[in-house]
């Protein structure tokens, strides 16, 4: 399977030679609410843009999120003091998907910002880590995802983008334990044109 998706890959940057006029690199960096461990993480994406028309492009994402929490253990006398025993749990995880988005193009061109639907599918590894457990949990992925990209000024070629959506990702391990990675997703960054200036 890694084989298959190193080969998409490989096409779909070749293609940029093709596509350029019309290709982006979007870098975004944000935040994550999985359903469990129902805590509040790190997210964030590259994806690379291959531009089909100016409303439409094809693609591939990948990121790294991160979750980590503390939890409360028992009491330790210590003196004058009381110490808590706490456990620390991090959750890793990389999602590689491939994308389509849907872009409102004219609104870029007349009022310097742009409304976009982005949806995914494409596989994840989380690993869990903690002082009692290490395990990889994996599994199918798709997100969709909307946001708006804006011109930074009227001779720039960058732009920032802003968007929000969901995520599914309910990943096993070996033994069939499922953990539930499916929540809402938030990022903000740049798009870069893969490109010359006009």
């Amino acid at each position: 399977m890694i084989k298959r998706i190193l080969i998409v890959l490989s096409i779909l940057i070749f293609s940029v030679a093709v596509y350029a006029e019309k290709s982006t690199l979007h870098v975004k960096a944000g935040v994550q609410y999985p359903d469990d461990p129902d805590k509040t993480g790190f997210d964030s994406a590259a994806t690379l843009n291959i531009g089909v028309d100016k409303y439409f492009t094809l693609g591939v994402e990948s990121g790294f999120g991160w979750v980590q929490w503390k939890d409360k253990g028992e009491k330790v006398p210590g003196g004058e003091v009381t110490f808590t025993e706490t456990e620390t749990t991090n959750l890793y995880s990389l999602p590689l998907l491939g994308v389509a988005t849907i872009r409102l193009a004219d609104m870029m061109e007349n009022y310097g910002f742009m409304p976009y639907i982005t949806g995914g599918a494409g596989y994840s590894w989380t690993w869990y880590r903690s002082s009692y457990l290490k395990e990889r949990f994996d599994g199918f992925t798709w997100q969709v995802v909307g946001g708006v990209e804006i011109k930074l000024g009227s001779d720039s070629n960058l732009a920032v983008l802003l968007e929000g959506g969901y995520r599914y990702a309910p990943v096993e391990n070996s033994d069939n334990l499922e953990l539930d990675m499916s929540g809402f997703i938030g990022r903000a960054g740049i798009s870069f044109p893969l490109e010359g200036s006009d």
